[in-house]
């Protein structure tokens, strides 16, 4: 694990933000309870870490020390639940050699601390199991709200606890107050969301509400590309492991049973059935809604925390098939992983030189060109702000220009975004600007936003290994009109 941590440190100094990261950056720049996309506690995170210093490295930083935070609480709670070092150990290594984790985790996103205060979550969850001490609901509420100011679909965790509940004895804490009172607790840590969207027409419940659930007619295929985007975060073996461990979990025990029912859930053990109800429920929630729109890989990024248990301890407490299945999966995982960090680092793969539509669709394309941008903008002093047609790539010039160019969006071409609640500086409206854009995309009605444009044109075209990544477009205006 130190050496995964000191290689993730070491991505996280040397790789630019991706365009993600910069938009939450700015974010930090501007706190405030909720924001359009998400909730705000990732910008919270960010501020944190960026006290003394707003490189790379400060920026994600809290990235790092939450997985660092996440892996001890695995380990704590897998010695709880298996009573075996080994069981823990080998949870532990799944889990940070999932490119997920390995590889995801440097890049600073709300899954972070959504991630962090989940796995409190299943922490706390199974001490108010283990111990009966109604203190661990009152942490657990505590630790629910935060998740939910982290990420709205932190939601889940309720219902999945709820499950395990009620198909144990445990349901007799629904007779008490505490698992009402812990939702008070819960809720009061998520009231300042709740303001925040109440004062703003509740546009970002309805935002990720759309994003998330909204779609088309269902289809398979999607159901297929969410399964392919898991084998991608977690591992082709791991994936699989993971499934077959967690069906054997369930279908060896009610076997033993008369029949298939619901009473013959009590033939699972209470630590394996808690794993499965805080696991299973996610995966397939999103499974179920990418019948309708297409799922993000990360998006049951939660359920891998208990996911990567599950497959530790099943396999490694087997015979040598399992424990052979565990170490295939775990090498492979890494070396996925590390081969998808040295890429994104030093673009060792040529995938132009194989297609250009590979060339294109490689995702490490985003950590690389945006410093360039910011160096080339800065070359011209005369220029006080940039509008773009992208809120990340205005986030980039923001942070790469380190805030001495006031970065803004053409708000009549690109989608809705935080960028859309706050005002341009009266101070700038007169000033020099630019209309910055990528050769071949869609260009808004730049001439609307300035007093009068003149016929400069900035190029800039970043290469990347010798190969074309981006190229910039950069339209100069005089005085800033403002939005119809």
């Amino acid at each position: 694990m130190a050496v995964a941590t000191v290689w993730k440190a070491y991505l996280s100094a040397t790789l630019q933000l991706h365009p993600d990261e910069a938009y939450y950056w700015l974010w930090s720049r501007r706190l405030d309870f909720g924001y359009y996309d998400h909730s705000p506690l990732v910008a919270y995170f960010i501020r944190a870490t960026t006290l003394f210093s707003q490189n790379e490295f400060c920026v994600r930083l809290s990235g790092t020390l939450g997985l660092l935070l996440v892996s001890y609480l695995m380990w704590k709670l897998a010695i709880e639940l298996f009573k075996s070092e080994k069981a823990a150990a080998a949870s532990v290594i799944v889990f940070n050699c999932l490119p997920l984790v390995l590889s995801g985790s440097i890049i600073i996103t709300p899954d972070i601390p959504a991630f962090v205060f989940w796995a409190l979550c299943t922490y706390f969850a199974w001490r108010i199991v283990s111990t009966q001490k109604p203190v661990y609901w009152y942490l657990l509420g505590a630790s629910f709200g935060l998740a939910l100011l982290s990420k709205y679909t932190a939601v889940l965790f309720g219902p999945s606890f709820m499950l395990f509940l009620i198909f144990t004895d445990q349901r007799k804490w629904l007779k008490t107050p505490h698992p009402y009172a812990a939702s008070a607790v819960a809720l009061a840590f998520f009231l300042p969301v709740i303001y925040w969207n109440a004062t703003n027409e509740w546009i970002s419940f309805k935002f990720q509400l759309g994003h998330g659930l909204a779609g088309a007619k269902y289809s398979f295929s999607r159901l297929i590309e969410y399964a392919g985007g898991q084998m991608m975060v977690a591992g082709p073996v791991i994936w699989l492991a993971g499934i077959y461990a967690s069906a054997a979990l369930i279908i060896k025990p009610l076997r033993q049973s008369s029949g298939f029912n619901l009473r013959a859930i009590k033939n699972i053990t209470k630590e394996n059935l808690f794993l499965l109800s805080i696991t299973l429920p996610i995966i397939i929630f999103f499974a179920y809604s990418s019948l309708k729109k297409s799922a993000g890989p990360n998006w049951p990024a939660f359920a891998y925390f208990t996911f990567s248990m599950i497959v530790g301890a099943y396999f490694s407490e087997g015979g040598k098939i399992r424990r052979g299945i565990l170490a295939l999966g775990i090498l492979t995982s890494f070396l996925i992983s590390f081969t998808a960090g040295l890429h994104a680092r030093f673009s060792v793969i040529p995938l132009y030189k194989i297609s250009q539509d590979l060339g294109r669709a490689d995702a490490t394309q985003f950590f690389h060109g945006y410093r360039e941008l910011g160096e080339e903008i800065l070359r011209h002093p005369e220029i006080k702000f940039a509008l773009t047609a992208s809120h990340q790539l205005s986030a980039e010039i923001a942070y790469y220009t380190k805030q001495k160019v006031h970065a803004h969006i053409d708000t009549k071409l690109t989608r809705t975004s935080q960028f859309n609640f706050w005002k341009f500086p009266e101070a700038l409206k007169g000033s020099q600007g630019l209309y910055i854009h990528l050769d071949g995309d869609g260009i808004g009605p730049y001439a609307e936003y300035f007093i009068s444009t003149g016929h400069e044109i900035l190029r800039l075209n970043i290469k990347r290994k010798g190969y074309p990544l981006w190229n910039f477009r950069m339209i100069k205006g005089l005085g800033y009109r403002g939005e119809a």
